[in-house]
């Protein structure tokens, strides 16, 4: 049953998918899925997926997930929003796609009956909206084949930590660190606008995040029996996370020259 943060993000994220479905950097009236392709960063860390069967939580409004449907994989997607569902079957029946969706919290799947995976993916945005560290950890062993491999991708909690959660794109300000960050509670948001359309003004401005530390995000999933194969620390990021960054050649948000730079983005691999 979701908490009441949980019924707060869960409309503003209802809301993001009805944003994202018109006009937004997603560009959906543009989408193909035989064009539109992972990022350089997660498609080195997946190699082959072709008949593998991956879980890929928190997929938002899908595009991710077709994404790996037409690298070959066999894809089951997960998302708390039902107006992302919705938006993901919508692009699914449009250009005749397999993936599954499934409305679910990533607590538990049991419900489901999903079944065991050879990858369960997740990526970008993910870790500040879950409170629930050992469950979300626990359901991703619980869904993984013996020998089967876990991958993130998401901002440093680092970056997090100078981060401010009451204004959008603010700088990079050694005074927002962790100000209001309580253990285990979380720090009511007030973001404006979508990551991908600054031009509506959301009207479910009422959010809840959580900071979480590299450690508490390792030791979650090494005490469900997985072990660690790779970890990266990048100075880039998928967003525009602090007013400084500037848009690279190949995409990425990145520091200016000025401005010191600090780990933005993290790569976890684990194995079952």
């Amino acid at each position: 049953m979701a908490t009441n943060y949980e019924e707060k993000n869960i409309l503003f994220w209802d809301e993001l998918a009805r944003i994202h479905s018109g006009i937004s950097d997603y560009d959906l009236a543009n989408y193909n899925p035989n064009e539109y392709k992972l990022k350089t960063v997660e498609l080195a860390a997946l190699g082959n997926v072709t008949g593998k069967r991956i879980l890929h939580l928190q997929c938002h409004i899908g595009l991710d997930s077709f994404a790996l449907e037409m690298m070959g994989a066999e894809v089951t997607a997960i998302d708390y929003s039902s107006a992302a569902i919705d938006a993901a079957n919508t692009i699914k029946q449009r250009f005749g796609l397999r993936t599954t969706f499934h409305c679910s919290s990533v607590y538990d799947l049991t419900y489901l009956e999903p079944g065991t995976f050879d990858i369960v993916f997740t990526s970008y945005g993910i870790l500040v909206w879950l409170e629930h560290l050992d469950r979300w950890a626990k359901t991703i062993a619980t869904h993984l084949k013996p020998g089967g491999d876990f991958l993130i991708i998401d901002e440093h909690p680092i970056a997090r930590m100078f981060s401010n959660p009451h204004q959008d794109n603010t700088a990079l300000n050694i005074d927002n660190l962790s100000a209001d960050m309580r253990e285990g509670e979380p720090v009511k948001a007030n973001y404006k606008y979508s990551y991908a359309n600054s031009d509506n003004q959301i009207e479910n401005q009422e959010q809840y995040v959580w900071f979480h530390s590299l450690s508490e995000i390792i030791t979650s999933l090494i005490t469900q029996n997985m072990r660690i194969i790779e970890f990266k620390e990048f100075n880039m990021s998928f967003y525009k996370a602090f007013s400084q960054l500037e848009l690279d050649e190949n995409g990425w948000w990145c520091f200016n020259n000025e401005t010191p730079p600090i780990p933005l983005m993290f790569l976890l691999w684990l194995k079952k």
